[in-house]
C-alpha cells in the first residue's frame, strides 16, 4: 500500500512542478504568437507582391474567399469573430479601395441562375464550333 501512496504523492509533486513550467511555456508562446503572425504576414506579402493590408482586412478577405457564394455582414462578423459594425466599416474601406464589391441578394440570385448559361457560353467559346450558346439548350 505504501507504493501506491508514494506513487500518488509523486504524481501530485510532479503536477505541482509541471504547473509553473506550463505557465512559463504558455507565457513564452503568448509572447511569440504576435510577432510570429506578423512575420508570416510580411513574408507572404513580400513573396506574392501583395499590398500591405491591415490584418483585419486580411482576415475578412480570407473569410470571403472561403465562401464563393458570398457572406452577409452578419455571417462575416460571426466567421471572423468581430462585431457586425466592424465588418461594415471594413467593407466600406475595402470597397473604396476596390478590394471587395458589394452585391445585393437579388443580383446574387440572378447570377446564380445565370451560371448554367454562362457555362454553356464558355464551352461554346472554347470549342470554337460557332454555335450559339443557347442552341444547346432544349
Amino acid at each position: 500500500m505504501r507504493n501506491t501512496e508514494r506513487a500518488a504523492d509523486g504524481m501530485a509533486d510532479r503536477g505541482a512542478t509541471e504547473a509553473p513550467e506550463a505557465a512559463r511555456v504558455a507565457a513564452g508562446l503568448g509572447g511569440l504568437l504576435g510577432p510570429l503572425r506578423r512575420a508570416v504576414l510580411r513574408a507572404t506579402r513580400n513573396a506574392e507582391g501583395l499590398p500591405d493590408l491591415p490584418e483585419a482586412q486580411i482576415e475578412l478577405l480570407r473569410a470571403l474567399s472561403s465562401s464563393p457564394e458570398g457572406l452577409s455582414p452578419g455571417a462575416a462578423a460571426t466567421r471572423v469573430r468581430v462585431a457586425p459594425s466592424t465588418v461594415s466599416n471594413l467593407v466600406r474601406a475595402m470597397s473604396a479601395a476596390r478590394l471587395v464589391e458589394r452585391v445585393s441578394d437579388a443580383d446574387r440570385a440572378a447570377l446564380h441562375q445565370a451560371l448554367p448559361a454562362l457555362d454553356r457560353l464558355v464551352t461554346a467559346l472554347e470549342t470554337g464550333d460557332g454555335t450559339r450558346p443557347d442552341s444547346a439548350s432544349p
